[in-house]
C-alpha cells in the first residue's frame, strides 16, 4: 500500500512475515468484539413505545421515515403546534429508518453493524500516517467506545452521521481519484444526516489537500477546478433537490431545516443555561399561528437580539455549551448520577483526552494531518457554542481523534524504547 507513511517499526515489520498476519488477526478479532457487543447491547433494549418517549427526537424520526415508508410523505405531526410540519429535519436520516422497514429493532441492529464498520475506517485512515500496530489499536479506541455503543441502540442520527464523516475522510486521504471522489460525495451527503455540518465537507476537502500535498493524485486530472470549488459544487448539488421541493411545500428555499431557528433560540434567551430546554415553547402561544418557516425566523430574531443586548452573557453561555460539549461524564440525571456510567465514563475519556493531547504535541504526523483529524472537533466546538451544548453532538469528533490518539501511543512508545528524552520524538514528530 503505497499511500501511507510507516511507522518507526515498519522496516523490521516487513522483515517479519508472521507479523502482518497477527495483526490482520488481531484486526479481525476487535471488528467481531466491536459488532458482538453492540448487537448484544442494541438487541436487549426494549422496543416499546414508553422507551422511544423518553426522547422525543426519536419518535419524530421514526414517524417521519414509517410515513416516507408508506408513502404519506417526509413529515411528522409536532404535538407542541399541532401541526404538520415539512422541513423540521432533513431527509438523510428518516430515508435509513425507511429502508430499515421502519422497525425499531432492525435500525438498531443495522446501526450495530454500521458502527462496527466504522471501527474499520479508523484503522484505514490512521494506516495514512502510522504502521500496523498503531493503527489497529486507534481503531480499537473506538471499538470500545462506551458511548458509541450506547448511542448505537437510539433511533437518532449520530451512528450514521459519524460512520460517513470519518470513511469520507478515510477517502480523501488516499490519494486515488475514485477514492478521493467517493469522500467528496459521502460527506457531501452526510449533511442530509446532520445539517449543522453543512461547512465541513468543504472545510475538510481543502484540509485534506494539504495533507495530499506533493502526491499528483488524485488531483491531476485536467478538467478537476480546485479541491474549495469541487466541495463547494457538490454540496449544492446534493442539497438543491431538498431545498426545491422545501420551496415547493413550504414557498421557501430552505437548506437546511426549520429547526435551526428554534435550537439557536434554544440556547441564546434569557433562561437559557447551555443545554437544551425547550419549554419555552409554552410560554409562546404565538408561535403556533406563525408556521414553521415564519416561526424559525421569528425565533432566530430574537436568539440574536438577545446577542446584541446581552453580549456578556452570550459569551458567558458559549464557554458553558463548550464545557457541556467535551464533558467526560453523561450529563443527563438519569445517567450522570450512576456511579458505575460515571466510572465507565472516566476511565475511558481521561486516558482517550491524554492520549490526544500527547498525539498533538510529539506525534509522528505532519501539522496538516492533525489540523485535519481535529477539524470535525473545532468545528462542532464552534457550533454548538452558539447553539446548545451537549456531549452527544461531539460524539462524530471523536472518531477520527481516536487517530490522533493513536499519534499519542505511538509517541509514547517510542520515547520509551528510546530513553532519550523529547529531542528525538521532535525529530519523529511534525513537519512545517
Amino acid at each position: 500500500m503505497a499511500w501511507y507513511v510507516g511507522t518507526v517499526r515498519q522496516d523490521s515489520a516487513s522483515r517479519d512475515p508472521n507479523q502482518p498476519r497477527t495483526i490482520n488477526t488481531w484486526l479481525i478479532t476487535m471488528l467481531v468484539i466491536a459488532l458482538a457487543v453492540r448487537l448484544a447491547w442494541v438487541l436487549h433494549l426494549p422496543v416499546d413505545a414508553a422507551s422511544i418517549e423518553q426522547l422525543p427526537d426519536q419518535r419524530e424520526y421514526l414517524e417521519l421515515g414509517r410515513n416516507l415508508l408508506h408513502g404519506k410523505g417526509l413529515n411528522f405531526i409536532d404535538v407542541r403546534f399541532n401541526e404538520t410540519i415539512l422541513a423540521y429535519r432533513t431527509p438523510g436520516y428518516p430515508i435509513f429508518v425507511a429502508l430499515c422497514g421502519g422497525d425499531i429493532r432492525i435500525i438498531r441492529v443495522v446501526q450495530a453493524f454500521i458502527d462496527a464498520f466504522g471501527v474499520l475506517a479508523v484503522f484505514f485512515l490512521a494506516r495514512r500516517w502510522m504502521g500496523l500496530g498503531v493503527s489497529v489499536l486507534s481503531a480499537g479506541i473506538i471499538a470500545i467506545n462506551p458511548f458509541f455503543i450506547y448511542f448505537g441502540g437510539l433511533i437518532l442520527s449520530e451512528t450514521l452521521f459519524a460512520a460517513m464523516l470519518i470513511w469520507g475522510m478515510a477517502l480523501l486521504v488516499m490519494r486515488r481519484p475514485a477514492a478521493w471522489w467517493g469522500g467528496v460525495i459521502l460527506l457531501a451527503c452526510s449533511i442530509l444526516v446532520r445539517p449543522s455540518a453543512i461547512a465541513l465537507p468543504v472545510l475538510l476537502g481543502i484540509a485534506a489537500a494539504f495533507v495530499n500535498h506533493g502526491s499528483r493524485k488524485p488531483y491531476d486530472s485536467r478538467w478537476v477546478p480546485p479541491v474549495g470549488t469541487v466541495m463547494v459544487l457538490v454540496t449544492l448539488i446534493v442539497l438543491t433537490p431538498w431545498a426545491w421541493r422545501n420551496q415547493r411545500v413550504l414557498g421557501s428555499w430552505i437548506w437546511t431545516t426549520t429547526n435551526s431557528g428554534i435550537t439557536l433560540y434554544d440556547g441564546l434567551n434569557s433562561d437559557a443555561t447551555g443545554a437544551s430546554d425547550q419549554t419555552f415553547v409554552r410560554d409562546m402561544p404565538q408561535l403556533r399561528s406563525m408556521g414553521e418557516v415564519g416561526r424559525s425566523e421569528y425565533l432566530s430574531d430574537l436568539a440574536w437580539q438577545f446577542v446584541r443586548e446581552h453580549p456578556a452573557r452570550a459569551a458567558q453561555l458559549a464557554l458553558i455549551k463548550i464545557a457541556r460539549t467535551w464533558s467526560p461524564l453523561p450529563l443527563s440525571k438519569e445517567y450522570g448520577t450512576n456511579p458505575k456510567l460515571v466510572a465507565v465514563a472516566l476511565g475511558y475519556m481521561i486516558p482517550l483526552y491524554l492520549l490526544i493531547l500527547l498525539g498533538l504535541r510529539f506525534g509522528k504526523a505532519t501539522r496538516s494531518a492533525k489540523v485535519l483529524l481535529v477539524l470535525p472537533a473545532l468545528y462542532f466546538t464552534i457550533a454548538h457554542a452558539v447553539s446548545v451544548g451537549s456531549m452527544r453532538y461531539r460524539i462524530p469528533a471523536d472518531v477520527p481523534m481516536a487517530v490522533v490518539a493513536g499519534f499519542g501511543i505511538h509517541a509514547a512508545i517510542a520515547r520509551r524504547r528510546t530513553g532519550s528524552g523529547l529531542s528525538e520524538l521532535q525529530l519523529m514528530g511534525c513537519k512545517p
